[in-house]
């Protein structure tokens, strides 16, 4: 998963073996995804998991960029035949634009079947997030190259006049179903991309300004990408919510309340009949774990 182990990682303890690396430090967002995308492509035959969000987006274009000629999938997961029209309006005019053969893998669900899938993959009793688990599902039934997948959690933050580049451990959960081995998480595979923030931080005194900015917001400023609500991954579910009416971004937590502001899981509790209890118990699983998080470095501002 990690290119020249760069990082190692057991599932438990990380430790970074190269950082920074001395053959090139990129300045421009398009030249760490164009630089990441061809270490990549040179050593597997990558598949990308795209969706309408931007992570996955900006991963997709460090292979157009590079001029690379990958498979694009979508996971859509339906309810009855419901979808997330939204999702999946974002997802195919990103590939309407850039000339992109979508592969599609629909997860069909009913009431028993999903409550089912939910129970199997243990879903209430751990912190992953219903993306994560959907994303696993369509790889296990995907046939062709190695995935790749985003990864979004590098945060810029400041502590009095301390600036940090943090950024979060892989998942235990994917330990559970395919192997981190197995997939590559975009942003960690090499260091091209944490370069380019530390260069971004130490060089961009709004950054350095803020307590916690998400690096992923980068993605707006830098490639242009018009905005777009942070999604709970059970719009699917929800045939009455007003999704495309949200515009709320919280730049430093994009799994806060305000970003999304969906009814999220609390959705399973009308379709599925899941206890509330149940819905609580997932939600304390995912609240953030101080550690998870690894400092990459840190530098003192006058900010």
């Amino acid at each position: 998963m990690f290119h020249n182990d760069w990082i190692t990682y057991d599932y438990e303890d990380l430790t970074i073996n190269e950082y920074p690396n001395k053959d090139f430090s990129p300045t421009t967002l398009q030249d760490a995804l164009i630089r990441q995308a061809k270490v990549i492509y040179n050593h597997v035959e990558p598949t990308v998991f795209l969706s309408g969000g931007i992570d996955s987006q900006a991963v997709a274009l460090g292979f157009i960029l590079a001029n690379l000629d990958v498979e694009y999938v979508y996971i859509r997961p339906s309810y009855h035949g419901h979808y997330n029209k939204l999702d999946y309006f974002f997802v195919t005019q990103f590939c309407n634009k850039h000339k992109i053969d979508l592969k599609i893998i629909d997860l069909e669900f009913d009431k028993d079947s999903l409550r089912d899938f939910l129970l199997e993959h243990n879903y209430f009793d751990t912190g992953t997030g219903s993306g994560t688990i959907f994303l696993l599902e369509g790889i296990k039934r995907h046939e062709g190259g190695t995935p790749i997948t985003a990864d979004g959690h590098f945060v810029f933050e400041r502590e009095k006049n301390t600036c940090r580049g943090v950024f979060k451990k892989p998942g235990l959960t994917l330990s559970q179903g395919i192997r981190v081995e197995k997939q590559i998480l975009f942003d960690l595979y090499y260091n091209y991309m944490f370069q380019y923030y530390e260069y971004m931080h130490r060089t961009t005194p709004e950054i350095q300004y803020l307590t916690k900015m998400e690096s992923k917001n980068l993605i707006y400023t830098q490639l242009g990408l018009p905005f777009r609500p942070k999604l709970s991954g059970w719009e699917f579910l929800d045939e009455e919510g007003n999704y495309p009416s949200l515009s709320v971004i919280d730049w430093s937590n994009d799994h806060s309340w305000m970003a999304r502001l969906t009814r999220g899981v609390n959705v399973m509790v009308d379709k599925l009949g899941v206890p509330e209890k149940y819905i609580e118990h997932k939600l304390n699983n995912q609240r953030s774990d101080s550690s998870r998080f690894v400092t990459l470095y840190e530098f003192q501002t006058k900010y």
